[in-house]
């Protein structure tokens, strides 16, 4: 079995990243990365599963991305690839359900943006 805390600790090192468990601000548990401080994961959940590992791996290719003028969704979609690479890179299985949860989530997102376009163009035309 490997270390999945282990394997986090090297890529927060290997990318020059801090781990913040909690810091009053909300959501620590979902976990998040502030837009103005890509230096510091935001995440309180231990890593001791696939399932958590691929949570946390997620908020570091939020990180490291480059995210400009990036829609949500697509943001989301490259955080969810970054981990899914370090994953194969380590030789782990994807859970099925986080895999599910993954792209669901991005497909959520792009639904959401691609309501908001339409809500504009109503807008318009009126």
């Amino acid at each position: 079995m490997s270390n999945y805390l282990a394997i986090l600790e090297y890529e927060l090192r290997k990318n020059n990243l801090n781990w913040c468990k909690e810091c009053g601000l909300k959501g620590h548990n979902r976990g998040f990365v502030l837009r103005n401080d890509k230096s510091t994961i935001h995440f309180n959940k231990k890593i001791q599963t696939r399932a958590t590992l691929h949570g946390a791996l997620h908020e570091v290719g939020h990180c490291i991305n480059n995210e400009n003028g990036l829609r949500s969704f697509e943001r989301e979609a490259q955080a969810e690839a970054y981990a899914n690479i370090i994953f194969r890179r380590y030789g782990l299985h994807i859970p099925r359900k986080t895999r599910s949860l993954g792209k669901n989530y991005v497909r959520r997102k792009k639904r959401h943006g691609d309501n908001i376009t339409e809500g504009k163009k109503h807008e318009i035309k009126k």
